[in-house]
């Protein structure tokens, strides 16, 4: 990396202040929050030097990618390594549950090594006083190039115990859902199938079922699209089975509460023009078995622009089993997206429908980032557990706790 000169940053090195703060560097004056990496709000030099310090483009700046430069200067860096046992080795409490996060690779000679990918997660969690983290595969069409279920991601669970857990079905009981669809008929050797799947899932130590989906929008030529109705029979049999193993469903759901034209930016051609209403299937399922736990997830991350607070309100207040977890997507804060779907105003803040929502169903939010964690952590998504985690600061303490971790451990039935 090259060395920022004395042009680029807008500060001075030497002040007339007091002994502490001539002791700090340029980042950690910068770094308000002092959470170890500075956002394009803290950074008060040129957007030009920003763009090249933010290596992986997840709209912060890190410890290690100042390092070398004027900004980190002698740098007392505040953040510790992981042990090789996953045991946290930071001053940081760690304290917090995100319940939504992808490890992704390729396969190599049959299996995948996520040892990186982990690695990468471990680091983010540290940094944010996250203690657990559930990893999950994300939903899968059949035929689908990359093949990715739960067994594995168990390898990383059983060498990180106490900070990973896994859950289980978006790369086989969602893929069988699809293969029903595209045949239109469920068939007696297609429900046992199901079922044999399912309870292996939980015999192998999932503590969920997911990621399941009902409406997964392509994002380009090369990822599928996918859909079924919300009370299709194989989800309503999967409903079942979670109220059996008290197992919670992870569901990725787009809200359409009316037919409408697709969003122009969803521009793959994969996608339909016109979208269906889910909203009226997703409540009978709901309704089909209270027993059953069903996570939405992704609140705070639309593609359709209708899914509100109002909905949200709606749907929670005739549904007892509704739980949501919360996404705020890398970069949304700071692009000051201007939404009524999306939970922060223009200037970043905590917008008062969303915070009395919060406080209206306290047991019934979780945290959710769905950060995809590549070797190389350059996906789009780099960064969504630091957006998502950052939420809890604006939440008053009994609440940052429940929506940090208490609600997650009850859900999923673990213990801290």
């Amino acid at each position: 990396m090259k060395k920022l000169t004395a042009p680029l940053l807008l500060i001075p090195l030497i002040c007339c202040c007091s002994l502490s703060a001539i002791a700090m560097t340029p980042f950690e004056r910068m770094d308000r929050n002092n959470d170890g990496t500075l956002s394009r709000m803290e950074f008060r030099g040129p957007p030009s030097a920003f763009g090249r310090l933010d290596r992986n483009k997840d709209s912060f700046i890190s410890l290690q990618e100042a390092a070398g430069t004027r900004l980190a200067g002698e740098i007392r860096t505040r953040k510790k390594m992981v042990s090789k046992s996953g045991n946290s080795l930071s001053n940081k409490q760690l304290v917090f549950m995100d319940t939504h996060n992808h490890l992704v690779g390729k396969r190599v000679n049959g299996s995948f090594n996520f040892s990186r990918q982990a690695g990468i997660a471990l680091e983010n969690m540290d940094q944010l006083g996250v203690k657990l983290n559930l990893l999950l595969p994300m939903p899968q069409a059949p035929g689908q190039k990359l093949e990715l279920k739960m067994e594995d991601l168990l390898p990383v669970v059983r060498k990180y115990p106490d900070r990973f857990a896994v859950l289980g079905g978006g790369g086989s009981l969602n893929v069988m859902i699809q293969q029903a669809v595209k045949e239109g008929k469920v068939t007696p050797a297609m429900e046992k199938a199901f079922d044999a799947r399912a309870i292996e899932l939980v015999h192998k130590g999932a503590v969920g079922f997911g990621e399941m989906t009902t409406e997964h929008f392509s994002m380009n030529d090369h990822h599928p699209y996918e859909t079924a109705l919300p009370d299709h029979p194989l989800f309503l049999r999967l409903a079942d089975l979670a109220a059996k193993f008290n197992m919670p469903i992870d569901l990725h759901m787009e809200a359409i509460e009316r037919e409408t034209a697709i969003l122009a930016r969803l521009k793959s051609p994969l996608n339909p023009t016109i979208l269906k209403p889910n909203i009226d299937g997703f409540e009978r399922l709901l309704a089909h078995n209270r027993g059953a736990k069903i996570i939405w997830v992704h609140l705070g991350w639309d593609n359709t622009s209708q899914r509100s607070v109002e909905l949200t309100r709606r749907l929670l207040n005739k549904h007892p089993n509704l739980y949501l977890s919360i996404r705020l997507a890398s970069g949304m804060r700071e692009r000051k997206v201007d939404s009524p779907s999306f939970p922060l105003d223009k200037n970043g803040r905590l917008k008062a429908d969303w915070l009395k929502l919060f406080q209206d169903f306290p047991d019934h939010f979780l945290l959710g980032s769905d950060e995809i964690i590549k070797p190389s952590n350059d996906h789009p998504s780099a960064g969504s557990m630091k957006s998502t985690v950052g939420l809890l600061d604006q939440l008053p303490p009994d609440l940052r706790a429940a929506i940090g971790y208490k609600n997650g451990y009850q859900i999923y039935r673990l213990s801290k």
